[in-house]
């Protein structure tokens, strides 16, 4: 049982406006938090052309907030993109960001209110080479997908094109003002992307409730998420029209990233982090494949925990012994993987045997990896990679 004496902190300051429809409002809301113009981030494909970013943008004009469009987000924005968000921020002399989309716009619209605020390069904060001095800009995020968790989380990714890395960086002022959570924004989610985000959801709280630096009030969500996730993933994935269960996985997304605000996560993003940043396999989907080969290693020193998150997704009793627990984890994520379509190894995402070296080399600096409740060596963690690419979890539950 986990000590719950030690001390800890817990911070989580975005207002979540959730309910269907409620995007018809948001105008109101960002008017309310004394914003008169904004940068309006979104993507340039079919969420731009969504129905509810009509409706965000109507309702921004309707409330008198002045939206200048930024529509070039790509997958993992890169730092250049920042910088070109952050220009147009500057040069419309823009009051705030409202992010309009899943991860990639948010984390983007997060960075370049941050760069905008204090005029250097997004790289040198998060490679620590200088230190912002003004918090960021207020930041609004409504979503589109469930998963990432940005849209109430203190940390964005910035994609460095020049090292082929991925880089999460954490401030306070990254947790937006307010997170705009509609779940009939989510309908039009293909199946595919529905599987994948709601798999990043599942990875958020499994490696928040295992991280060493969990605390009773992460806890508690995170074991309310992966219930949550359990009876609405697989719903959606189904059928999309399913408000019900896409107004579950928009809760649970969305509170699982203030969770991990709190705890970290752990060596599933840290291998995650690289397969997309030098394979272009979207990081959800990346998280799902690596998702049970990490927790089958991680049994031998984690299981009464794992047994806990088993016993919430329903897959045992709560009073289940500790190792037949832990496996029961393993199981339903398994089981869980396959009705989603998600392939079986990193090998089915496009990742041979020959790129091992190279993620390795990046997985091994990933910044909470001293949270992982196994203290891997890197040979470890070079074995594990190895057994996610091949599909071999017994390989990995051997280590």
């Amino acid at each position: 049982m986990k000590d719950y004496s030690s001390p800890f902190t817990y911070y989580g300051p975005t207002r979540l406006v959730f309910g269907r429809g409620v995007t018809a409002g948001a105008g109101g809301l960002v008017a309310g938090l004394g914003v008169r113009s904004a940068l309006l981030v979104c993507g340039s494909g079919a969420t731009r052309r969504s129905a509810g970013f009509a409706a965000l943008a109507a309702s921004l004009e309707a409330a008198g907030v002045r939206a200048t469009l930024f529509d070039k987000v790509t997958p993992d924005p890169h730092a250049a993109l920042v910088a070109e968000a952050a220009d147009a921020i500057r040069s419309g002399a823009l009051e705030a960001v409202v992010a309009y989309g899943g991860g990639s716009p948010i984390d983007c619209a997060k960075s370049a209110a941050l760069a905008a605020a204090n005029g250097g390069p997004i790289l040198d904060y998060v490679r620590g080479e200088a230190t912002p001095g003004r918090p960021a800009l207020p930041i609004v995020a409504v979503t589109s997908t469930a998963g990432t968790g940005s849209e109430m989380s203190s940390a964005a990714v910035t994609t460095d094109r020049a090292t082929g890395q991925k880089l999460g960086y954490t401030n306070e002022s990254f947790f937006p003002r307010l997170a705009i959570v509609d779940p009939e924004n989510h309908a039009s989610m293909p199946a595919g992307v529905t599987a994948a985000t709601g798999m990043d959801a599942l990875t958020h709280a499994v490696e928040s409730y295992l991280s060493l630096a969990a605390n009773p009030l992460s806890d508690a969500v995170n074991l309310r998420v992966v219930s949550m996730i359990a009876r609405s993933l697989a719903r959606a994935y189904r059928d999309g029209s399913d408000l019900e269960a896409r107004s579950g996985m928009a809760v649970a997304s969305a509170v699982a990233g203030v969770a991990f605000s709190q705890t970290g996560l752990g060596m599933v993003h840290g291998f995650a982090h690289p397969v997309g940043a030098r394979h272009g396999v979207a990081h959800g989907l990346a998280n799902a494949v690596i998702l049970p080969y990490v927790m089958s290693a991680l049994a031998r020193d984690a299981a009464p925990r794992m047994r806990d998150l088993a016993a919430a997704m329903g897959a045992c009793r709560p009073d289940a012994d500790e190792r037949s627990g832990a496996a029961a984890l393993v199981r339903v994520i398994v089981d869980l993987k396959k009705e989603l379509g998600v392939p079986e190894g990193l090998s089915g995402a496009g990742i041979a045997a020959s790129d091992a070296p190279a993620l390795l080399a990046d997985a091994i600096g990933y910044r909470s990896r001293p949270k992982s409740p196994r203290a891997f060596t890197d040979a470890e963690l070079g074995r594990l990679l190895d057994a996610a690419i091949a599909g071999d979890l017994e390989a990995a539950a051997a280590l």
